[in-house]
């Protein structure tokens, strides 16, 4: 418990360091120009976006303190330059834990076998936690419309889009360290255990399996939810087909009674 903490004491120390500042504000500009100008919109609720390959290597390279700051700023220039509707706090302060989260998974991260299993800790914790509750659930708050209404849909759509998140963070990440390592100053020491090392495989495996059963778990309700839904619409058109057939010939009846004739409805066929 006292390495979790000190995660953070020294990634807050980070921004003493000017290589720091320096680095983070240009992958938080990196950020903002992916966001902003190659973000897909599929639907009012439901977004593409590859900007948090940034917000991920900037949590990597200075941890979940300067990641959190990190990912409250972009999200409020984000806002302040690109405006979508009513600002909303909860949304940035999703941002803001989401680059928390890939911290804790990836600060002190090396070039090792340890990388991959690192990431995808990382980010299926971030689908998890931030997309498919937090976000689902502030979406649902504004659009007036219950989570478990919104959740299928989002489930399916994080859980597709998972594989490739991972993927494109294990080619990515590995670039950003080299480049790191590079410049002078930039050599760190790691003095100490870590979930990811092979001091720890076991636990390691045990977070990993919780992660994928979390995600097989949200895809079967999100898709039981969705067959529910389904069968309610289709219920729903049947019922009111229904009405419609008993209204007409209701109209019909009357029309008889008075004694009108009723007009033939012509459609035309495409």
């Amino acid at each position: 418990m006292k390495g979790f903490f000190n995660l953070f004491r020294r990634s807050a120390l980070e921004l003493k360091n000017i290589r720091c500042l320096a680095f983070t504000a240009v992958l938080i500009a990196l950020d903002l120009a992916i966001k902003l100008t190659t973000t897909v919109t599929t639907s009012d609720t439901l977004h593409i976006s590859f900007a948090f390959v940034a917000l991920a290597s900037i949590s990597m390279l200075y941890g979940p303190t300067v990641g959190f700051a990190a990912g409250v700023i972009t999200d409020l220039l984000g806002f302040l330059i690109k405006p979508s509707g009513a600002f909303d706090i909860r949304f940035t302060l999703i941002e803001g834990l989401g680059a928390l989260i890939y911290g804790i998974f990836l600060y002190n991260a090396r070039n090792d076998r340890w990388l991959v299993p690192r990431v995808i800790a990382a980010k299926t914790t971030v689908v998890i936690v931030c997309n498919l509750w937090l976000t689902t659930w502030a979406v649902a708050s504004l659009a007036g419309k219950g989570f478990l209404a919104m959740f299928p849909a989002r489930a399916i759509k994080n859980i597709i889009q998972l594989p490739i998140d991972i993927v494109l963070l294990a080619l990515i990440l590995p670039i950003v360290l080299k480049v790191w390592q590079l410049i002078p100053g930039n050599k760190r020491v790691i003095d100490e255990k870590l979930l990811f090392c092979d001091q720890s495989v076991g636990k390691a495996m045990i977070a990993l399996t919780v992660l994928v059963m979390i995600i097989v778990f949200s895809l079967g309700f999100g898709a039981q939810n969705l067959s529910d839904k389904i069968s309610e619409l289709k219920s729903t058109v049947k019922s009111q087909g229904e009405q419609i057939e008993k209204m007409d010939g209701e109209i019909a009846e009357l029309y008889s009674r008075l004694g009108i004739e009723r007009a033939e409805t012509e459609t035309a066929e495409d």
